[in-house]
Order: C-alpha cells, then sequence, then structure tokens
C-alpha cells in the first residue's frame, strides 16, 4: 500500500502526510499517517486511533504476539493508534533526515 492509497484509504479524516518505515531487510511493517498541527489535525487523529481500538485494531492488539496480519481471503489487517514520541523513534530507527 502506498502513501496515496493510505491518505485515500482514510481521507474522511483530513491526512496530510503518509510515511513508511523501512528498514535494511525492507518494509518493517509499520506506516504513519500524519495529521495538520493544529485543534483539527489532533482532533482527526484522535477519531482515527479511537475507530482502530474500537474495532480492536488499536496499539494493544498490534503489540499481541498473536495478532492477525490478513483476513480470509488474503486482505492486510490493518492496525492503528497515536503514537508516542517512543513509537516514532523505533518507527524512523532506519530513517535518515525526518
Amino acid at each position: 500500500m502506498g502513501n496515496k492509497e493510505l491518505l485515500d484509504l482514510f481521507q474522511d479524516y483530513s491526512p496530510t502526510k503518509a510515511r513508511h518505515s523501512y528498514g535494511p531487510q525492507g518494509h518493517r511493517g509499520m506506516s504513519v499517517v500524519i495529521f495538520a498541527e493544529s485543534p483539527t489535525g489532533y482532533f482527526n487523529a484522535d477519531r482515527l486511533a479511537t475507530k482502530f481500538r474500537n474495532s480492536q485494531r488499536g496499539k494493544h492488539n498490534w503489540e499481541n504476539p498473536g495478532k492477525r496480519i490478513f483476513e480470509p481471503g488474503g486482505d492486510r489487517i490493518l492496525y492503528g493508534y497515536m503514537a508516542t514520541a517512543e513509537d516514532m523513534e523505533i518507527f524512523n530507527r532506519h530513517c535518515s533526515g525526518e
């Protein structure tokens, strides 16, 4: 799934950017959706995080070692949560720059 696909998927929440995390062995299975640095951006990010949490696809579920990553039939299951500074350090571990 590319940046445009992520932005289109969550267009109801008005994201501004999407980024993926890559390591030495390729994509690390993590992406971020970035929102405007404003009260509205925070509100939209929180709404999206709440939607994931209420669908049993929040941070607690992502960190579960037995989580499912594919639906029957092969569609990928997306998990989402509001990232902390520590989460972003992990996300950016192999990135140079921002």
